[in-house]
């Protein structure tokens, strides 16, 4: 029987897709990445916001009316929070089985447990990888944060670390594989190691101790989770990237007492500010909802200036996605999709400002980036670097940035 997968929403879904790939052989199927080819469609679906709850039934949807004939298997978080009502789909796992599909697929058994149901790290197969460059190593599973406009901790359960040791191992068989960059992913990677009495310090205090030519990037931290031990560590390591992606949200401390962040506008600015003082090219980006119910236009103003006043690379920007079972849901004041959507863009705009100004400073400067396909690089601050060389695939490289395009990606030469 052959196989094929069809990931939608974050980092943790694609690398769980890229290593049940690997497991689908094991397991006496063959994979295709032709969905045309194949005689069973799974779907890693997302439901962090309406928006990706409805893609995702618009993707399980299309597939059963163009492949009536294929089996659709439904997986990640639409299955987790709809159980068994998606008529589209043939078969449905929720995630506390995600590891076990194979299993289900040859019964051809629904399996509907809750994830709330699960307190430990499961997670049978090997790690693999997404990327021809950089490898992907999920370290830890769920979140408990309970932000109030988030569904993740229902459909994710509470946070599961994966042990040491085994993230040792797999750290290696990447590294042996030739990946020169292993970038960390989960859920909420800084809750790492909270069930098994450790942390993420040191986590990567024993990664960065192994020996060879390679680089760890970061996938996201909290503000509350960066101390001072963490910083010195990530600013002094040579191994770890001078990138962070640092999830803000709210602009005002209004807005993110309503959302159930536990900082102040001030206490963000100030620590950001204490590690670009220490390394001015450090990259720092982050997250932004707005259109946040109760954000008056007095209050977006406000937020603006906060964030024109950050020292912040990026910024992504979502406008507010009500999502029913949530506390913001059932809060007042909503604001319009117009209103949304215009702010959006002005935000948007001013993280255009922000990357392109961070960019300019790296003009003239010689960086290091690590070669992907196409003559291109990446430095481990996060800029794309266009190389005007032809230069092979996955190596370490000095480059001179010699040009700077609006969108902030760098033209350097290696001459």
């Amino acid at each position: 029987m052959k196989i094929a997968f069809q990931t939608l929403g974050c980092k943790v879904n694609l690398v769980e897709s890229e290593n049940l790939k690997s497991k689908a052989i094991i397991e006496g199927f063959l994979y295709t990445d032709k969905i045309e080819d194949s005689d069973i469609i799974v779907v890693n679906s997302c439901a962090v916001t309406d928006n990706a709850e409805k893609k995702s039934y618009k993707l399980i949807k299309k597939l059963k009316s163009k492949y009536p004939e294929k089996k659709i298997v439904l997986t990640g978080c639409l299955a987790e929070l709809k159980k068994n009502n998606v008529k589209d789909a043939d078969l449905i796992i929720t995630n506390i089985e995600k590891d076990n599909i194979f299993k289900y697929i040859k019964t051809n058994e629904n399996q509907l447990t809750p994830i709330s149901e699960l307190d430990y790290y499961k997670e049978s197969f090997p790690n693999s990888i997404t990327d021809k460059t950089r490898g992907f190593l999920k370290i830890q599973d769920g979140c408990d944060s309970f932000c109030s406009y988030c569904i993740i901790p229902h459909l994710r359960g509470k946070p599961r670390s994966k042990n040491k040791t085994q993230i040792i191992n797999e750290f290696k068989d990447l590294l042996k594989k030739g990946f020169k960059e292993i970038v960390l992913v989960g859920i909420h990677i800084g809750k790492y190691g909270t069930d098994i009495d450790t942390d993420l310090y040191t986590l990567l205090k024993d990664l960065t101790k192994l020996n060879g030519d390679y680089r760890i990037r970061l996938s996201s931290l909290e503000l509350n989770e960066l101390t001072d031990a963490m910083i010195d560590l990530i600013i002094s390591e040579p191994k770890i990237c001078k990138h962070l992606h640092i999830p803000l949200q709210g602009t005002t401390d209004k807005i993110l007492l309503l959302m159930n962040r536990h900082y102040t506008i001030k206490e963000y600015t100030e620590k950001i500010a204490l590690i670009k003082n220490r390394d001015p090219d450090f990259t720092i980006g982050t997250d932004i909802i707005t259109g946040f119910p109760g954000e008056r236009e007095e209050d977006f103003k406000e937020g603006y200036k906060n964030l024109l006043e950050m020292p912040l690379t990026y910024m992504h920007i979502f406008p507010f996605s009500e999502r029913e079972g949530t506390k913001a849901a059932t809060m007042p004041d909503k604001v319009d999709d117009k209103i949304k959507k215009n702010r959006s863009e002005i935000l948007r705009e001013l993280s255009d400002s922000k990357r392109f100004n961070h960019s300019k400073r790296l003009f003239g400067q010689k960086v290091r980036v690590l070669t992907e396909k196409g003559n291109k690089g990446l430095t481990d601050n996060y800029f794309e670097v266009d190389i005007t060389e032809n230069i092979a695939n996955n190596l370490f490289i000095d480059v001179h940035i010699v040009g700077v395009a609006f969108d902030g990606t760098l033209l350097g030469s290696i001459k």
